[in-house]
C-alpha cells in the first residue's frame, strides 16, 4: 500500500507514519512544510520519502501527489489555534480549506487519483463559531460534495481535541497546553471554564486512522473521541493538583469568546469502524505530566 500523509511531521502525523512504516508492504511518503514538525525524529530510514512543501502551495502538494501516486492519502496537515484566539483568518483559511481545495484538485487527475482520502476533521465543526472549525466544516463539503463524483473513497474523522506524547509535541490541545505551561509555572488564563469536552488520547487516534484506512466503506464521517465529558475547571484543577501548580491562574469570560460544550458521539465510530478508545485518561496523563517535566525542567 502507497500512503501519502500530508502533515506527516507533525503531533499526530509522526506517531501515525511510525506506525504505518511497521507494514512491510507499505510505501509511506511524508509532505510537511516542518514549520512544527521534526524530520530527525522520525524513521526516516523506513519512509520511503519526505517531500518538503506547503500545502497552501498548489503546485508543490500537486508535485507530492505526482511523486508518491499513493493508493490512500491521509489529510493531516492543519493549521490549528487555541478556540480563544481571534485573527490568523487568512492563514486559517488558507491551510485548512485552500490546502484541502489544492490536494483534491490534484487527486482529480486520473494519472494519480488515490483510491481513497482519510480527512482529519475536528470537534470544532459541530458548532462551528470559531475560523477553525468554520474551515474545517467548509472542508468536509467540499470532501463530501466531489470525492462521490470523482470515485475517491472518503472517511472523514472527527477528532477530539487530541492529547499525549508525541515524538513531535507540538499539539494545541488544551491537555497538553496546561501541561507545559503549568510545569514550566507560566502564568495562565483560562476562558469558559463551565463548558464540557472530551479528549483523545494520541494513540488512539493513530488507531482510528489506521482503521478508516481498511474500512471498506465508500463515504462515512464519525466522531473520534471517547465521549466522556469534564469540564475545563474540572480538567484545570486536576493537572493543576497532580503537577502541584502554585503559578498564576485566572479564570476569564469575554464575549469574542465563544467556547461551547462539544462531546464526541462514539456510537457511530464504534458501528462502522468497530473502533473504541482504549487508553485510560487518569493513566494517560500521568504518563504526559511525567514525560514533560524531564522534557522541559531538565
Amino acid at each position: 500500500m502507497r500512503y501519502l500523509i500530508t502533515g506527516g511531521g507533525g503531533f499526530l502525523g509522526s506517531e501515525l507514519v511510525t506506525e504505518l512504516v511497521k507494514g512491510k508492504k507499505n510505501e509511506v511518503y511524508i509532505f510537511d512544510n516542518f514549520m512544527a514538525g521534526a524530520p530527525e525524529k522520525l524513521p526516516r530510514d523506513k519512509i520511503k520519502e519526505t517531500i518538503v512543501g506547503n500545502i497552501k502551495d498548489f503546485y508543490s502538494i500537486s508535485r507530492a501527489v505526482e511523486r508518491a501516486k499513493p493508493d490512500v492519502i491521509v489529510h493531516l496537515a492543519a493549521h490549528t489555534t487555541r478556540p480563544e484566539t481571534l485573527g490568523e483568518f487568512r492563514m486559517c483559511a488558507e491551510v485548512n480549506y485552500i490546502g484541502t481545495a489544492n490536494l483534491l484538485e490534484t487527486c482529480m487527475r486520473d494519472n494519480c487519483k488515490p483510491k481513497k482520502i482519510v480527512f482529519a476533521s475536528s470537534e470544532a465543526v459541530r458548532n462551528p463559531t470559531s475560523h477553525h472549525g468554520i474551515c474545517k466544516r467548509a472542508s468536509e463539503k467540499l470532501l463530501e460534495s466531489v470525492c462521490p463524483v470523482v470515485n475517491i473513497q472518503l472517511g472523514i474523522l472527527r477528532f477530539s481535541e487530541i492529547y499525549g506524547i508525541s515524538a513531535v509535541q507540538s499539539s494545541n490541545s488544551l491537555v497538553n497546553f496546561l501541561v507545559d505551561s503549568m510545569v514550566v509555572d507560566r502564568p495562565i488564563a483560562v476562558f469558559d471554564v463551565a463548558k464540557q469536552k472530551d479528549y483523545v488520547h494520541v494513540s488512539d487516534a493513530v488507531r482510528a486512522c489506521k482503521l478508516a484506512v481498511r474500512s471498506k466503506l465508500s463515504l462515512f464521517n464519525v466522531d473520534i473521541g471517547p465521549g466522556e465529558p469534564i469540564t475545563t475547571r474540572e480538567l484545570v484543577e486536576k493537572i493543576r493538583g497532580l503537577v502541584k501548580f502554585g503559578g498564576g491562574l485566572k479564570y476569564l469570560e469575554h464575549p469574542a469568546v465563544r467556547v461551547y460544550d462539544s462531546v464526541a458521539d462514539p456510537a457511530p465510530a464504534k458501528q462502522i469502524l468497530k473502533f473504541e478508545c482504549k487508553a485510560d485518561f487518569d493513566t494517560e496523563l500521568l504518563k504526559l505530566i511525567k514525560n514533560r517535566k524531564k522534557e522541559l525542567r531538565d
